[in-house]
């Protein structure tokens, strides 16, 4: 896999999956730029992943704010030219209440959170990849997209349009050297996770790890006719 100095977009880089994200990228010898809202969180990620200053870029940026996204891609094109890779991460799960329960705020936020920040995100980042005439990006979705659980529509909804946003990216760039991809994850094997459902088996929950590894697979050379897929990764669940 050579990614070597190519400029890698991180999202939601302080997150469970984004953490092995960055971890797995940086052993490519990329240059990264790692966004998340806090900047704090993204010194002490750096700081313990013992990241090269040199080649990393900490940017907080809030991906639902158009502002603040195009603000992301102006620093990133002033410091390294523009993003090669963008590597999604962003998203959150909430959940729990039936359709005729949810309320018009919380349906918003779901699809602010999960589908608005895919889209700026994406939107922004194209056209340098159109200009260079290659670009990987790979998003993450859910397996809610296509197999949606109970008490949870808005989440649902979100992740599948993360799932129709990046078949629609695929179509429109199959010819300009840009692929779109996406991974549907099942239960993601982390500290929040396992606090909330304590009693679960982990052992058959899908790795961050795993996740971090087909993302960089779908940046690589032999993945290169892969595009508009949807990559279901649910381990054992």
């Amino acid at each position: 896999m050579v990614l070597e100095d190519s400029v890698i977009l991180i999202t939601g880089a302080t997150g469970t999956l984004g953490r092995a994200v960055v971890q797995a990228s940086s052993a490519t010898n990329a240059r990264l730029v790692l966004t998340a809202r806090q900047s704090d969180s993204l010194e002490t990620l750096a700081a313990e992943l013992d990241l090269s200053p040199e080649r990393t870029r900490l940017i907080p940026a809030d991906l639902t704010d158009h502002a603040a996204v195009d603000a992301l891609i102006v620093e990133i094109a002033q410091q390294w030219d523009g993003a090669d890779i963008l590597l999604n991460t962003t998203g959150g799960w909430a959940g729990g209440d039936r359709l005729a329960d949810l309320s018009p705020d919380s349906w918003d936020a779901m699809l602010a959170l999960n589908l608005r920040t895919a889209f700026l995100i994406c939107r922004a980042v194209l056209p340098h990849m159109l200009e260079r005439g290659w670009g990987r990006i790979v998003n993450v979705a859910s397996r809610a997209a296509p197999e949606p659980a109970a008490r949870q529509a808005a989440y649902n909804v979100a992740k599948a349009g993360v799932v129709a946003l990046t078949e629609s990216i695929a179509q429109d760039y199959r010819r300009k050297g840009i692929t779109a991809n996406a991974i549907l994850p099942s239960i993601i094997d982390g500290p929040s996770n396992r606090s909330s459902m304590p009693d679960a088996d982990h052992s058959r929950w899908v790795k961050p790890e795993d996740i971090a590894s087909m993302m960089l697979y779908l940046c690589s050379d032999a993945a290169a006719s892969i595009n508009g897929a949807s990559i279901p990764m649910y381990g054992g669940v």
